[in-house]
């Protein structure tokens, strides 16, 4: 099954916003997938107390292939920069917690970092947030609260929670049913490439759910499904 909770900050938007000009050779190899090459250059910023340098250690940490790869040198550097509350870390520290990587599994640890991290309003975050309430694992299930973190994810423009927003409008889950609403944020994420969005964007153009039926739009939205 598709893991739906985010593993990571995706590692392109992160680096592109980093304020650290220090970091800036090893952004560079994460870039190129050195990987070898980042950590080397992230260590020395690491073991000085730079929360963003050890975030960016971890990460490399994390997606290097063997034998760079160091789970538990991930966790560690996850750890200590989470610890300074950086968002990032704190979502994928709570994505380890959530999998049992480097961690033994414990989603209610999970949940607590994706809330810390989520209440930065990190996007996310919020929609692992989001997510939990809706599985009801970590946090009690409570659909009401799962459509107000997906609201804000949404928001913050994560496809996949304006996805999912959309079909919690469709179908009504905790929230009132809305297929206008439905249909404006399940476009919003099949513009911005979510596969299942436009798949489901097709059949409310194809039955007319919220807006007249058209069966050239439905066909469209398929056919740039498939592809």
């Amino acid at each position: 099954m598709r893991r739906l909770l985010f593993l990571a900050l995706a590692l392109f938007s992160a680096l592109s916003h980093s304020q650290n000009q220090g970091l800036v050779p090893a952004i560079g190899a994460l870039r190129l997938g050195d990987y070898v090459q980042a950590i080397e250059a992230l260590r020395p910023l690491a073991e000085k107390g730079d929360a963003e340098a050890q975030f960016y250690l971890a990460l490399a940490y994390e997606s290097a292939q063997p034998p760079a790869q160091d789970i538990q040198a991930a966790r560690e550097w996850y750890s200590r920069s989470a610890a300074t509350g950086h968002p990032a870390a704190l979502n994928n520290l709570g994505a380890m917690y959530y999998d049992g990587r480097g961690v033994d599994k414990d989603p209610a640890k999970a949940f607590e970092l994706y809330r810390a991290a989520a209440e930065q309003h990190y996007p996310e975050a919020l929609y692992n947030v989001a997510l939990m309430y809706g599985r009801g694992v970590g946090a009690p299930r409570d659909d009401r609260e799962m459509a107000r973190w997906l609201a804000l994810a949404a928001e913050s423009g994560v496809p996949g929670a304006q996805a999912q927003l959309g079909l919690s409008y469709l179908r009504g889950i905790g929230v009132r049913r809305d297929l206008v609403a439905a249909h404006d944020w399940l476009l919003r994420a099949a513009n911005a490439g979510h596969k299942g969005a436009m798949e489901q964007l097709a059949t409310i153009y194809e039955l007319g759910l919220g807006v007249p039926s058209n069966e050239a739009k439905a066909k469209a939205w398929r056919e740039r499904a498939a592809q």
